[in-house]
């Protein structure tokens, strides 16, 4: 048996590779599979990020009054 003509080994070189680099892509379906999880999930943690930063604010805001309140106590 003779080896095949120098086209068709380039030919089916070129396949070959066109078939890897097509397996090596991801599928349609992969590609737009929306992650329905993620949004609900960042939603959650900013809410509870919103309540952190509102508990802190309030904090600071009662700390400013009493440190107003002491200066006006000892300039008075």
């Amino acid at each position: 048996m003779s080896s095949s003509p120098s086209g068709q080994d380039t030919l089916i070189r070129s396949a070959l590779s066109a078939v890897d680099a097509a397996a090596s892509r991801p599928s349609p379906a992969n590609r737009f599979n929306i992650d329905r999880e993620g949004p609900a999930k960042r939603a959650v943690k900013l809410r509870a990020l919103q309540q952190q930063f509102q508990k802190l604010n309030e904090y600071c805001d009662e700390a400013a009054a009493e440190i107003r309140a002491s200066l006006e106590r000892s300039s008075g």
